[in-house]
């Protein structure tokens, strides 16, 4: 056959692509990051938790407490027979990692850093710290009383993302001790179970559904009728500490980023009594806290 009439076909790459790196748990993105409703380390835990079909306390005792008793232990001490000694433990009894409350998970402290980058190393995602104060970290201010008792939430925003099919999860700003309202739908964050009065810790431990009451299992999205059409009247510091907070939450990368901040050779940082009282002082004075903190 004469050569003009051959077909030319395309050439085969043989070339193989390389994977992205492989992580122990799903990489699952944590919801709102760069928003004022960025979600919780708390929450996310809980969704983390839900997408392996485990509780929370499992994902704790078996992948979270041995990378954490790991990282608080010197490096000689590193041993193979030493870290098999620690992991037995945490895996019998890791009690140390099973605190619900707000302060543990979500503050400026340091086991919460070593949780934070126990979960960044199981999924592979380095924007986990935004789900936490640790972000903040460069703040030249420290405040007492950032975090409320127990968790809080918002009727209206739990039926709505179950309408429009929507993961239910817990925004960072609703742990925030100063914020009591919902800047969305405009009233104020629900406390305790409807049905049972129970109060909600920030970390379930076991498997209930995202949204449910702990104790009873009711829906906490539910709206009484005398409820249904309430707003907020005039109640202009909780709204302007919600939109400023989440203003806040939202421009933690800017915090950190920021070419104009001024550097410190002083490693005390003043300590103010609550995060509360800084806000008054901002409100009073006329001072954006945002561009306060980004530039201290």
């Amino acid at each position: 056959m004469p050569v003009e009439y051959l077909t030319n076909y395309e050439s085969w790459d043989f070339d193989t692509n390389e994977l992205p790196p492989r992580s122990p748990l799903y990489s699952l993105l944590p919801i709102g990051i760069g928003t004022p409703a960025v979600e919780s380390f708390t929450s996310y835990l809980t969704r983390l938790a839900a997408a392996h079909g485990v509780s929370v306390t499992t994902l704790i005792r078996y992948k979270i407490a041995p990378l954490f008793i790991e990282s608080s232990q010197p490096t000689d001490l590193l041993s193979a027979y030493s870290i098999r000694i620690l992991m037995d433990a945490s895996l019998k009894k890791p009690t140390m990692l099973l605190i619900q409350t707000a302060g543990f998970w979500l503050d400026l402290t340091q086991n919460a850093s070593k949780l934070v980058c126990a979960v960044k190393t199981l999924t592979g995602r380095q924007d986990i710290q935004y789900t936490s104060l640790l972000s903040m970290q460069r703040w030249r201010l420290k405040f007492n009383n950032i975090f409320h008792f127990s968790q809080r939430w918002c009727p209206d925003c739990y039926s709505d993302w179950l309408e429009c099919g929507k993961p239910i999860y817990q925004p960072l700003l609703w742990a925030l001790e100063p914020v009591t309202v919902c800047p969305h739908h405009q009233r104020y964050l629900q406390l305790r179970c409807k049905d049972c009065n129970s109060l909600q810790p920030f970390l379930i431990l076991d498997k209930t559904q995202a949204g449910c009451c702990c104790m009873c299992g009711a829906w906490l999205g539910q709206i009484l009728e005398e409820e249904a059409n309430f707003k907020l009247l005039s109640v202009d510091w909780d709204n302007w500490v919600a939109q400023v907070l989440g203003k806040l939450l939202a421009a933690t990368d800017v915090l950190i980023t920021n070419p104009t901040r001024k550097e410190t050779r002083s490693l005390e940082c003043p300590t103010f009594n609550s995060l509360n009282w800084f806000l008054r002082q901002c409100y009073q004075i006329g001072i954006n806290p945002v561009e306060c903190l980004s530039n201290f």
